[in-house]
C-alpha cells in the first residue's frame, strides 16, 4: 500500500528547523545561567601548618609540638606518659574548622576530644570519641576559634601520646 504524500507549504521546514534552533539555544543559555548562578565552594584550606604549636608536655627536645604542625610525616610530637595531655595550635586568628586529620604513631589516644577556643582558656568540644583507633583519622567537625586543641585523656599504650601531624582545615 502506498503512503499518502503530504504536501507541505513552501518554507515550512526551515522555519521548524529555525525554530528548533531558537529552543536549543535558548535551552543552552538557562543552562549556562544556572551553572553560572551556583555558589562556588572553596576547598577548606590548612590552617594549622607552621602555625604556634604548644603542648602540656614534651616527652624530650627530639620530640616537641612544633613537630606535629610542620608538614613534615618523619617528625613527631610526643608528650609525657601521663594523662590527661594536649597539643594545642594557635591559628592566629579565629577561623571556622570543618575538618581534622590526626596522624597518630603507636601510641595514640582511645579518648581524646577536640577543642576550640577563642581566647586558649575558655574551651568548646567540637568532637569527642572513647573508642579512638590511631591511625589516620579523618574528622569531619564544625566549630570555630582562633585556638583548637587535640585533648588525650586515655592512653592506649603505657607511653604517651604521639602525632606525626596534627592538620586543621577550614575558612
Amino acid at each position: 500500500m502506498a503512503r499518502p504524500v503530504r504536501n507541505h507549504p513552501p518554507g515550512l521546514r526551515p522555519r521548524i528547523q529555525a525554530l528548533i534552533a531558537t529552543f536549543a539555544a535558548v535551552i543552552l543559555s538557562v543552562t549556562a545561567l544556572v551553572v553560572a548562578a551556583a555558589p562556588a565552594h572553596a576547598a577548606p584550606a590548612l590552617l594549622s601548618q607552621g602555625q604556634p604549636t604548644t603542648a602540656s608536655s614534651e616527652q624530650n627536645a627530639t620530640f616537641p609540638p612544633s613537630a606535629a604542625t610542620d608538614g613534615n610525616l618523619g617528625t613527631r610530637w610526643s608528650s609525657a606518659w601521663s594523662d590527661p595531655q594536649w597539643l594545642e595550635v594557635d591559628l592566629g586568628a579565629t577561623h571556622t574548622v570543618t575538618k581534622v586529620v590526626l596522624y597518630w604513631e603507636r601510641a595514640y589516644a582511645t579518648a581524646f576530644q577536640i577543642q576550640v577556643s577563642d581566647n586558649g582558656t575558655t574551651w568548646t568540644d567540637i568532637y569527642s570519641t572513647t573508642t579512638g583507633t590511631g591511625g589516620a583519622q579523618t574528622l569531619q567537625v564544625h566549630g570555630s576559634g582562633r585556638y583548637i586543641r587535640m585533648y588525650g585523656t586515655h592512653r592506649v599504650t603505657q607511653y604517651g601520646y604521639s602525632l606525626w601531624e596534627f592538620q586543621v582545615f577550614g575558612t
